[in-house]
């Protein structure tokens, strides 16, 4: 599990420099590319299924749930999750906003009892595609220090997935 983290983890760091290298060169040639595909807050509207894993400081998490999008920036929804092979349900709802170039990101606070945490604020990044009926997600959200520990070396929740309009 923690080769395949950092293995995660160096692809991660590689493709960010590999996107840097290659904007910088865009820029630095003026050969920027328009998107092809515009989105806005709208194009994210409707019921979404979503699956995804991740990390809960190093022990395993995977979830499964469906959110609703209102096209207008707000959602809600539930999802089941394993923490480490602790079972329970959780409910979120919060703020979404979409770019033009079909990036979009998400805000709400939750933790569900099962988990023994106190609220946590998440932020999720995801982009939107097939015309606003799917998108892949990335989280990684941390804690204040001291809440958890007086250092914070490493995220507290990494998770990644995708989502597909039902």
């Amino acid at each position: 599990m923690k080769r395949f983290r950092a293995a995660f983890i160096s692809l991660a760091v590689l493709t960010n420099i590999g996107i840097g290298v290659v904007s910088a060169v865009a820029q630095t040639n003026g050969n920027k590319v328009e998107p092809a595909t515009h989105c806005t807050t709208a194009s994210v509207k409707g019921s979404y299924a979503f699956q995804g894993q991740g990390f809960l400081g190093r022990a395993p998490l995977a979830f499964v749930g469906v959110l609703h999008f209102d096209g207008k920036g707000r959602f809600s929804g539930r999802h089941e999750e394993s923490i480490g092979g602790n079972y329970g349900p959780s409910v979120e709802a919060g703020d979404y906003s979409v770019d033009d170039d079909c990036m979009a990101i998400t805000h709400w606070t939750d933790h569900p009892p099962h988990t023994g945490l106190p609220p946590h604020n998440h932020t999720i990044v995801f982009n939107v595609h097939s015309g606003g009926d799917g998108g892949w997600f990335l989280g990684i959200d941390n804690s204040p220090p001291g809440q958890f520990h007086n250092e914070v070396p490493e995220p507290d929740i990494e998770f990644w997935g995708s989502m597909k309009r039902l």
